[in-house]
This record gives structure tokens, sequence and C-alpha cells, in this order.
């Protein structure tokens, strides 16, 4: 059996090249603003001024993060805050033309402002705050927060002095405050805008495009713009084969569009073809005359849509987990489960392809692990999918039932493991890179091994846990963090098994973002594992990917089998661990999600792991050093 270890976040400080920044440089006259409490709708925002009926006085960005952009970063990926003050160039100070009012002291009455990151769950992750007591520097450049997981993450803006400290003063609360989000690692990043007002200021008239995504399945869209009364043309535009080019309304002065007033209005868009019609949507503004504050907003039912002022390049956001291990007599079918969550903002489709399946074995995905409902093909591109996945969490729990022939046992009673890979791609990504030209979809995978036993032999079953156990900066621990701590993470029901018991779990499952990695630091993982099925654990591998960013520590890789001691593995003289240098190719039967080892692998070979307590638990360890 081959174990494959999960990464673990653990914050970077490495060198980052790859940006990707909203607004884009591409539109360098387009502003996005935050407007103060105590203005009126008519100046263009209708989320956060006064007498509208907005219940949401903020305005969102939106910025998704796949489990592939955070390996591209190194495992972090900063979010900051240029021009976050209200003061200067890209700001309209009390009611006052673009960028004509610069602050210098306490009484000039630049409001303040506030930027949140918050993360899936809705946590803080970081916050900034401008301008309280005297007014702060024009073109600040700050770090928001660190992104150190995969999900869908979101940046809020907040301008006066009446949402920030409770102060409802005219002249702190009458600014639009322009601003930029900047986030690094990563370039062509997703990073969109909820709900906020755009402005653009170049003098002349522009034409400009933006773009939303619309998910598989959706039925009727909702596009409203508000107070686009100075002068633009808008026109709405399919993904190719959907409804095509469509005629929209433009708003009046302080109102929406459809006719409507200052709280209702829209063009609302029916008949959509459920995979036709899925993929990003455009909409053309032509003319866009300057200094005209507005806001354009895309939904499907209830939802939100974020918009994006470039042509995105993917789309999708998904996770898939996790790799297991089964035994079953030959003729005797066994199921692997795996979980499918679609973390993105509209619906998806996930992509299922089976692959290195041993000749001597069939495999089938079913819906149940009874093995009744077979998968089927729901946007016709030829794979088996999950079926239309709901959007912001929604799952589905599959089965990948295994059954070996009896080639699975040679007759000189060689035993042929299966290794069956599951790969899995996004509908929507797929759709929108075919849109964009932008190349194959992102895959993810697990693996699913399967071993024949003798009939009558109970299954095995192979518990993996894995934590950071140190990290040593200058030749001491990393302060404020307590690696001796037993931690229970409730997202994996591994770590609470009770044959654990033997072995305490004792490491960090995440480094705090307030206190990063940096260059040089030693950094310890440990992979616990526990074999408690109802027969031993045969052939027991584990695979670990060196993340990026860092480099393995040359003879640091441990194994502790058992209640004996721990030892340091080498080919030379206690077999037990390999480590694979970044390219080299990876030995038959692994697990490595990547094939192509881009940063280095260690993988263990445990041989034959007892299920009798006292002997059927230990871990493989290694270090690594920050880049």
């Amino acid at each position: 059996m081959t174990i494959l270890a999960a990464a673990l976040a653990i914050n970077p400080q490495s060198a980052i090249a790859q940006v990707t920044t909203l607004p884009s440089p591409l539109n360098p006259a387009l502003t996005f603003q935050t407007t103060g409490r105590e203005r009126p709708p008519e100046v263009g925002d209708w989320y956060t001024t006064l007498n509208s009926a907005s219940t949401d006085r903020i305005h969102r960005f939106f910025i998704s993060v796949t489990p592939s952009d955070l390996a591209a970063a190194g495992g972090a990926i900063p979010v900051r805050i240029l021009d976050g003050e209200s003061n200067g160039t890209i700001d309209e100070i009390n009611a006052s033309l673009f960028g004509t009012v610069v602050c210098v002291a306490a009484g000039d009455n630049c409001d303040p402002s506030r930027f949140t990151l918050l993360a899936p769950g809705g946590g803080t992750l970081g916050t900034l705050t401008y301008n309280i007591g005297l007014p702060s520097a024009d073109g600040q450049n700050d770090l928001l927060g660190t992104i150190t997981a995969p999900g869908i993450y979101q940046v809020t803006s907040e301008a006066g002095a009446l949402p920030i400290s409770g102060d409802p003063t005219f002249a702190l609360n009458n600014d639009d405050n322009g601003f930029r989000i900047q986030v690094l690692g990563v370039a062509d990043l997703l990073v969109g805008q909820f709900q906020g007002n755009i402005q653009q200021n170049s003098g002349a008239s522009i034409n400009l495009r933006l773009f939303t995504l619309v998910g598989p399945g959706t039925g009727t869209l909702s596009f409203r713009n508000f107070d686009l009364d100075n002068g633009a043309a808008l026109s709405y535009i399919s993904p190719p084969g959907g409804l095509g080019t469509l005629p929209a309304t433009i708003s009046l002065n302080g109102v929406w569009n459809g006719g409507g007033n200052l709280d209702t209005g829209a063009d609302n868009i029916a008949g959509l073809n459920p995979l036709n019609d899925a993929g990003a949507w455009e909409f053309r503004v032509n003319a866009l005359t300057t200094d005209n504050q507005t806001l354009f907003e895309a939904n499907t039912g209830p939802a939100r849509l974020p918009l994006f002022d470039t042509p995105p390049t993917r789309a999708g956001n998904f996770t898939i987990t996790t790799d297991t291990t089964r035994e079953t007599p030959v003729g005797q079918r066994v199921c692997h489960p795996f979980r499918v969550t679609n973390n993105f903002f509209t619906t998806d489709i996930v992509n299922l392809v089976p692959s290195g399946t041993n000749p001597n074995y069939t495999a089938q995905f079913f819906r149940d692990e009874a093995g009744t409902l077979p998968l089927t093909d729901t946007d016709g591109d030829g794979q088996v999918d999950t079926g239309i996945l709901a959007a912001n969490g929604g799952f589905v729990d599959l089965f990948l039932c295994v059954t070996p022939a009896p080639g699975a046992i040679q007759p000189d009673g060689t035993i042929l493991t299966d290794t069956t890979t599951i790969t899995a791609t996004s509908f929507m990504d797929r759709k929108v890179r075919t849109q964009a030209g932008a190349g194959a979809p992102v895959p993810q995978s697990v693996v699913k091994t399967t071993r024949p036993s003798p009939a009558g032999a109970g299954t095995s079953d192979f518990k993996l846990v894995k934590r950071i156990t140190n990290v040593i900066r200058n030749g001491a621990p990393l302060a404020g963090v307590n690696f001796g701590a037993v931690i229970d993470d409730l997202t994996d029901p591994n770590d609470t098994a009770a044959g654990f018991a033997q072995i305490p779990l004792v490491g960090a499952t995440a480094i705090p973002i307030t206190t990063p990695v940096q260059s040089n630091d030693e950094v310890t993982y440990t992979v616990y594992f526990l074999s408690d099925g109802a027969s031993p654990a045969v052939d027991a591998k584990i695979c670990d990917l060196i993340p990026g960013g860092m480099s393995f520590i040359p003879e640091s890789l441990e194994l502790k089998i058992g209640s004996a001691a721990a030892f340091f593995a080498s080919p030379s003289t206690k077999p037990g661990g390999n480590f694979y240098a970044s390219l080299a190719p990876l030995p038959n039967n692994n697990s490595c999600t990547i094939q192509t080892n881009p940063n280095g692998a260690a993988i263990y070979e445990l041989g034959t792991v007892s299920n009798s307590a006292g002997s059927n638990f230990g871990f493989a360890r290694f270090r690594v050093r920050v880049n």
C-alpha cells in the first residue's frame, strides 16, 4: 500500500515574482472607490450611501485560491492594499474633484478607511485602518494578510468615521476613497469585485469590458447597473454557443436600470442553456464617460457573482479527498470512499478519470457503496462526473469500487497491487480556459490502492496524520508556537483513532500567519501512522513531496515502527526511506500526486505493519530548509 502525506501550511516568506492586481494594469484609468455614508446615492454608490435600502453597507472583493495556486506561491499568498488611505491622487476628498485635495494635518478631514481580509468561514485574517488621528500619507502600500490555505476569500472596504468609530460628522463621512488590491505569488489569479463601484478618470470616454462567471445549470440571470446616467452604451455577451449578444438598459441618475428606482431594477435574462451558457459572460461597456462613478452587478437568484476587469483565464475551485488503501479477497469488490467539494462561487461539475488500474483488477465509480448507482456523464465530454455541485461548499460523497481478478495473485504466490489514480478536473475551469485560449484545466488527484487478501482474511486499514513538529530559527525553536501540543484537527477523522493513544500526535497543523517562517529556518515534518484494520498492512509505503520554496536536508529521513527506537534511514545503512531529488524519476507503484517530482520526494518503505497493539504505530519524519 502506498500512502501520500498531505502538505501543511507554514507560510514561508520567500521571494515572490508573480502578482495579480485589481484593477488590472491593463485598465490604468479605472478606479474602484468606496463612498462615505453621508453622501447621496446619486454620486454613484448605492451600497454605502444615504437613503438606499442596502443592508450590507460595505464593498466586497473576491479572491479564489486553489491548491495549485498555493503550491506555485510556495505555500503563502500575501494580500496587500495599495493607496488604502483616503488622501491624494486617486481619491475624492470632501466631495471635491478627483485627486485635488491632499490632507497633511489634523483637521484636514480626510475620512478614515478600513480594509479586512476574510477567510472562507468568515474569520478575520487581517485588518488595516487609515487616517485615525492624523492623515496617512498618500500612496500607502501595506500588507493586509496572508493566505495559507485554498479557498474563496473576501476583502472588504469601508470609508468614513461612522462605520469605523461611530462618528457621524459629515466632513469625516463624505470622501470617495480609491484603492487597489494586490495579490502576490500567482499571476492571473481570479480577483474580482462582488459589490462596489467604479470610475474612470482618463479625461475622455473609454471602452470597458467587464466579465462574470456563470455556472452549469443556471436558468436565469439578473444584470444591473446604477447611476450610469452620464453616458455609455452597454450589451451582454454570453459564452460561445449560448444566448449570444443581448441588449441592455442604461440606468438614470440615482436609480437602477430596467426602468427601476433607487432600490429596485435590473435586466432579467431567462432561458439559459444549462451547459452552453455556462462560462464567462461579458458586460461590454462602450463610451464610458470620464468621472462617471457607477456600479455594475451580476446575480443568479439570490447569489451575487463577482465581476472581473480582464477576461478570466481560469475558473473552478474544488477539493477531492482522500487517498485510501483497502484489501479484499479475490473476486470480492471493495469500495474506496472519496468526497468532492465545490468551493467556488458558481455551480460546477467535476470530471473524474481513473488511470493506472492493474489489468488484473476492474474499477468503476458509484454513488453508493453498494455499487448500484454508477456515475454518468453530465456535461457530455465522454467522462463520468459528479453531476452539478452547488456553489460555495456543495459536495458529493462517491466511491471507486475495485474487484481483484484471480490474476491478482500469481501462480507463484506473487501478489499484484492495484494503484488507481483518480484525476479530477473542473468543468468551469475547462470551459473558461477554452474561451480564453488558456490551455488545459489544472487537475487534482487522489490514489486508491487495493491488494488481494487470502480468503477469510480481514481488511487492513492504514491511517496517516501529518504535523509540523519543529521550526528551528538561529539554533532555537520558533517562539510563540507550542510544538508539544496535541491538536485535534476537526477536518481529519484519523487523528482521533484510539490506536494513536500509543504515540501522542504532537505538533502544529500550521504555523500562524503572525509568525511566518523565514529564509534559512529548518522545518521538521512528522507523518504519524497507525495500522488498525482487521489484518496487517502489507507492503506499506508513505510518500511525501517536499513543499515548494524549501529544500530537503540530507540524512534527515527518520523512521519509527512500533515500540522500537527511531532510526535514521539510508539505502546503505538502515533501509526504509529514500529521498528522490527534484525531477528524479520516482519508483514504480508510488502515490506521489505530482509524478514529475518538481521539488523532491521522501518515500518510506515500511514493509508489513502489524495490526496488533504495541507494534502497529510509528512515524516517518524529515527536515527541510526554507529557501
